[in-house]
């Protein structure tokens, strides 16, 4: 059991935590000690601790200072497992790995501030660390396996009954579970609507005249600025950290793939006050340009086309 809001003290912040919700049900959750506490490792190496008394906003000044306050307006970063909808905020892929859904647009303060509150919980909570991958694959290819003989008449029964014991909400992995079996949509369609978890949200089209979204690298791609493969580098503590722009906008590093330059470069430093944006650099045309200087002249502008050049090409 852990306090979702922590009751003693707040990471990065200063003062005392939340104390008057220290016995009020509803700040408790159910947590793993791993999750609660500390021993993240990364590559077999010991990292900072995870959830611990994290509890990061995206505005500081909504902050909850006592017992009267409205917690419904705290720009909160870690998503609560109790609210539905921060819960449609994660899914998984075939590989195991937990990510944001990419159907969902982020909210206007996620954007303001260039930060992804799933990536940040992923990162925070360690949700990606190599057991939990593991253990979430295996759960997910028993379920494509199982999954077309729901098809077959004389295996069927069998198969349905094994499936929903994997998706039922007393099984672990029961999500990852539900995600391998909505890859089987004609097979497994019945069983998908009578399964309460909801549903992985389809593709938004962007609205005429939105302006965009600076989260991630994914618009810098599109306008031809960056170009998937680009080797991003920074310095931190003496040391050279490399990572890679994906095809989708993503970076990976460390064997590991982040949403947002600043929850990458969060996780390599394993500091939590680092701006990622201002932390990466990159060679382009022989000048060394951080992402922040790509990214500000597309504030407040609308989403580019595709007649932009590209650097280095």
């Amino acid at each position: 059991m852990d306090h979702y809001r922590p009751k003693s003290a707040i990471i990065g912040v200063d003062g005392p935590g939340y104390w008057w919700l220290a016995y009020v049900p509803s700040n408790y959750r159910l947590a793993c000690g791993f999750c609660n506490s500390g021993g993240a490792q990364i590559n077999g190496q010991s990292g900072r601790r995870t959830k611990s008394n994290h509890f990061p906003l995206l505005d500081e000044s909504t902050r909850a200072t006592g017992e009267l306050s409205d917690y419904a307006k705290e720009q909160r970063v870690l998503l609560d497992p109790a609210d539905g909808r921060d819960a449609r905020l994660i899914g998984f892929d075939m590989e195991g790995y937990a990510r944001r859904r990419s159907g969902v647009p982020r909210s206007a303060a996620e954007v303001s501030r260039f930060l992804c509150r799933a990536d940040e919980t992923i990162r925070i909570l360690d949700l990606n660390r190599e057991l939990l991958v593991e253990d979430r694959k295996t759960t997910m290819d028993n379920i494509s396996g199982l999954a077309p003989l729901l098809t077959i008449a004389t295996a069927a029964p069998t198969a349905r009954e094994m499936i929903e014991r994997k998706i039922g909400i007393r099984s672990d992995w029961s999500t990852a579970a539900l995600e391998a079996l909505r890859m089987h949509p004609q097979a497994a369609d019945e069983l998908i609507r009578h399964v309460s978890y909801p549903s992985q949200p389809g593709p938004i089209a962007p609205a005429p005249g939105r302006e965009v979204d600076l989260t991630d690298l994914g618009f810098l791609i599109s306008a031809r600025v960056l170009k998937p493969g680009f080797t991003l580098t920074a310095e931190h503590d003496g040391d050279l950290r490399e990572a890679e722009v994906l095809v989708d906008g993503r970076i990976s590093c460390n064997a590991r793939v982040w949403s947002t330059p600043t929850s990458a470069a969060r996780a390599v430093t394993g500091r939590e006050d680092i701006d990622g944006w201002t932390f990466w650099t990159i060679n382009v045309n022989g000048a060394t340009t951080s992402l922040a200087e790509l990214r500000d002249p597309y504030r407040g502008q609308p989403l580019p086309g595709d007649h932009h050049p590209a650097h280095g090409a």
